[in-house]
């Protein structure tokens, strides 16, 4: 019976031992997996624009407060977000030297190139250009 009890004994605590070390270890790969499933396959569109120091302010105020929430209204966009620069620590790695990011999300590529051609892309380009003195664009896919 003494030789039972403890195999009983042993069992548990092994079983407790092994439930506890998995909290404290790396997330499981279904763990992982449920952020990687948020992030849907399709086409990501990140514009980062310089704006020119001399800008004209009432176009540059407009640019923000007009053209950036206007050009959100394109319907082959799946998902937008943009804003400035976030204030954090100057490294080597990290460029903030922007004005502002323009980040869309888009199904396909397909999706992104009727964005290109939409008329309020279209308008958006041609009535805020003279204010940016350099875009850069960065597109991938996500798989």
């Amino acid at each position: 019976m003494k030789n039972i009890n403890q195999s009983i004994l042993f069992i548990c605590i092994t079983l407790l031992c092994s439930c506890n070390s998995s909290q404290d270890s790396t997330p499981l790969a279904s763990e992982t997996n449920t952020k990687m499933e948020m992030i849907k396959p399709g086409f990501v569109h990140a514009v980062y624009f310089w704006v020119k120091e001399d800008a004209d302010p009432v176009l540059k105020k407009d640019f923000y407060e007009n053209g950036l929430p206007k050009l959100a209204t394109v319907k082959s966009i799946q998902s937008v977000y943009y804003g400035p620069p976030a204030a954090t620590e100057e490294r080597d790695v990290v460029d903030n030297t922007y004005s502002m990011a323009w980040i869309t999300n888009f199904a396909s590529i397909k999706e992104h190139d009727e964005y290109q051609v939409d008329p309020i892309h279209l308008e958006f380009v041609e009535k805020y250009k003279e204010l940016w003195s350099k875009v850069r664009v960065y597109d991938n896919e996500v798989k």
